[in-house]
């Protein structure tokens, strides 16, 4: 995994901010799976932006 993902994702985490992937294809998770669960976590990975949108406005009670 690339040196700026994970700086750009420490530098996210200081800050509160959680970092969430939509849409990855199969074979570049499949490639780095372990790498990227290390990192992310499991419940990091939606299968499209719209599953990102529901979990974030379930989780904040946001309805916009």
């Amino acid at each position: 995994m690339k040196p700026e993902l994970r700086s750009l994702f420490a530098i996210l985490k200081d800050k509160g901010i959680r970092l969430v992937v939509a849409q990855v294809l199969d074979d570049v998770r499949d490639q780095s799976r372990y790498e990227f669960d290390q990192l992310f976590g499991e419940d990091a990975f939606y299968d499209t932006l719209e599953d990102v949108m529901k979990d974030y406005q379930q989780q904040t009670g946001s309805t916009g």
